[in-house]
């Protein structure tokens, strides 16, 4: 009976190691299988997720970055360029506009002025200097006959009015 017991334990207990050994070994195949796939899967998933999130957050960042940095640059020579061309080219044709307008008009306004005054400095030149001739003349002719009168005393042909010579021409 110990016998028959024994080897009824053996077996039950040879078949229940065999069957725990069984599970234990499917357990093993199992958890390296699972742990396989689901590694992989989550390796995979979160490479993914990570790489986009990455991904966007540097594109971003580095958009931002670059675009500032790209603008200023940009905008600085830009700005240097066009203004230093728009200010030459604005400059000469300003220049020119107003050195034109200026020229005539200073043109115009002086000679009208030079010529006004040109005009009554010599008006007023020619003015004196008639009538101080002509008072000179005057006085002059008024002198002489004055001194015609009196050159009878001195000559006294003049005196007879024969002579033509000494006729005076204004009486």
């Amino acid at each position: 009976m110990h016998k028959a017991l024994y080897e009824a334990l053996y077996k039950a207990l040879h078949e229940a190691l065999r069957i725990e050994a069984l599970h234990e070994a499917l357990y093993k195949a199992l958890h390296e299988a699972l742990y396989k796939a689901l590694h992989e899967a989550l390796h995979e998933a979160l490479h993914e997720a990570l790489h986009e999130a990455l991904y966007e957050a540097l594109y971003e960042a580095l958009h931002e970055a670059l675009y500032e940095a790209l603008y200023e640059a940009l905008y600085e020579a830009l700005y240097k360029a066009l203004y230093e061309a728009l200010h030459e080219a604005l400059y000469k044709a300003l220049y020119e506009a107003l050195h034109e307008a200026l020229y005539k008009a200073l043109h115009k306004a002086l000679h009208e002025a030079l010529y006004k005054a040109l005009y009554k400095a010599l008006h007023e030149a020619l003015y004196k200097a008639l009538r101080t001739e002509a008072l000179h003349e005057a006085l002059r002719i008024e002198a002489l006959y004055e001194a015609l009168y009196r050159v009878p005393a001195i000559f006294p042909i003049a005196l007879t009015r024969t002579s033509a010579k000494y006729t005076p021409i204004y009486t």
